[in-house]
């Protein structure tokens, strides 16, 4: 009798091993052509239909296998691929899934590993301490295979624990992805790899305790998971193209209406920076022309004036250049910056307004800070609002009580800018919404100085937000920004 005759047992076994061949090649080449997760997941299900293959290799030795020796011999070495496949299991639903709990993961490994440790030790592998009979019997259709039967290793029932435990991690996974509403996804786990890993279970024990006469076809068993989650791979490697299409094509809505949001916004947050300068620019007018009324003339307060007609003339024109530059195409100007020196240009710039409210301005300027990267007219607008808000917030306050105070100081992840008064405060309920556009806490506010300061903030990579002063007295407001040499905050 020939070493591998030919019948309808050795050619389904050798057609099953050519099936997983040739998955394993096609997750080899979708690997090679996908990276991040999609690499992992097609790397190990290649890993697994190979060790699927190299079983049903050993299957068919063991199945024409000729004595006790040859046939421990090569149900030895048939762990090897058959421990491969257990390991790799759990990992395989773990990177495709993103489902099960690790430590069992981790528990049903070691479990199996040791079985493998002790298969190594051993002349029948871990499952025979002596194979006494030597069958050649007979398949429905004709098939001749080797049958053995012998004295049990008790610490086979090790390698059974660590199987168990594998198909334990497998039903736990298919039940989180049913309860996270991915019930196709379940239902692969629990049909093709819980069903395997069943299948597989129940045979070989029976098998090994002599319960089932019958060659092993634990490879049989796998070929379901291997199609079932090799269907799955290659239906998402062909949805990947589309999908990545659609994802640029909604990126670019997104960005178009971004842009149109942005455009609303900073189209009334214009005219909301504007209206400072503006009103600046029409009371030193006023004053100027008083000062002219007045005999003789005071012409150093006329002076005086038109150089701060000519400031807030400035301050306006750099208010639109800036919007202009974010509107187009959302560009801005980037350089690096002292952020004291901005905030020294920009009390300078309020100190008139600041005067006239009877506010004392006290700074604490960290030495050394690092700079910043930025528009410097941008940053500035950020500023002088808070500066701004702060001032008016304190407006019923007595005269003692207006002191607004504006520092710096270093933080782990940038530089910090805290402007600090002694109003009212915000409410608790209010410190998030306050940022939110048309949201005031003033009658005569118009909700869209925050609004287009937080924007702006967010284009240099910053942030934003407030807390309530010293004893709950007031509002302490924090912009923090990330240093020049791009530290993310």
């Amino acid at each position: 009798m020939d070493l591998y005759p030919i019948n309808w047992l050795t050619f389904l076994q050798g057609m099953v091993i050519a099936v997983l061949l040739t998955i394993a090649a096609m997750n080899l080449l979708l690997a090679g052509r996908r990276g991040g997760r999609s690499l992992h997941g097609h790397v190990l299900v290649a890993v697994l239909a190979l060790a699927v293959a190299g079983t049903g290799v050993v299957e068919l030795l063991l199945a024409n296998a000729r004595s006790a020796d040859q046939y421990g011999s090569l149900l030895k070495a048939a762990h090897v691929p058959i421990g491969i496949l257990v390991l790799v299991i759990p990992w395989v639903v773990w990177f495709l899934f993103r489902a099960g709990r690790p430590w069992l993961a981790g528990l049903a490994n070691l479990v199996w590993s040791a079985a493998l440790v002790f298969n190594l030790s051993q002349p029948y592998s871990r499952v025979y301490s002596e194979i006494t009979r030597v069958e050649r019997l007979t398949t429905i259709g004709g098939s001749e295979y080797t049958w053995v039967a012998g004295p049990g290793q008790p610490a086979r029932w090790v390698g059974y624990a660590g199987v168990f435990l594998t198909l334990l991690f497998v039903f736990d996974s298919a039940i989180m992805l049913w309860r996270r509403g991915e019930r196709r996804r379940s239902m692969i786990v629990v049909m093709c790899l819980g069903a395997s890993l069943g299948i597989g279970l129940f045979h070989s024990v029976g098998v090994d305790i002599g319960a089932i006469q019958s060659p092993y076809f634990i490879s049989l068993a796998f070929l379901i998971v291997m199609a079932g989650i090799a269907y799955e791979l290659i239906v998402d490697a062909a949805r990947a193209p589309v999908l990545e299409q659609r994802v640029r094509v909604q990126e670019a809505e997104v960005a178009h209406l971004s842009r149109q949001s942005m455009f609303s916004e900073m189209s009334v947050g214009i005219a909301h920076e504007l209206s400072q300068p503006i009103s600046g620019i029409l009371n030193n007018a006023q004053a100027a022309l008083s000062f002219l009324d007045r005999d003789p003339p005071e012409l150093g307060e006329v002076r005086e004036a038109l150089v701060e007609i000519a400031e807030q003339d400035r301050h306006a024109s750099d208010v639109v250049g800036g919007f202009a530059r974010v509107l187009k195409a959302g560009e801005r100007q980037s350089e690096r910056l002292d952020l004291n020196e901005v905030i020294g240009e920009v009390l300078e710039l309020a100190r008139v307004d600041l005067e006239r409210r009877g506010v004392e301005v006290t700074t604490d300027a960290a030495e050394a800070i690092p700079d910043v990267r930025g528009d410097r007219v941008l940053l500035s607008m950020i500023l002088f609002n808070l500066v701004r808000n702060a001032a008016e917030a304190m407006s019923a306050n007595k005269t003692a009580d207006r002191r607004l105070s504006i520092g710096t100081a270093r933080r782990d992840r940038g530089v910090e800018v805290t402007v600090s008064d002694l109003g009212p405060g915000i409410p608790a309920e209010d410190r998030e919404r306050i940022f939110d556009p048309f949201f005031t806490t003033r009658a005569d506010g118009s909700g869209l100085g925050l609004a287009v300061s937080r924007t702006l903030v967010e284009m240099h990579g910053g942030k934003i937000w407030c807390s309530p002063g010293p004893e709950g007295r007031g509002t302490d407001m924090y912009v923090l920004l990330p240093t020049a040499d791009g530290r993310p905050v």
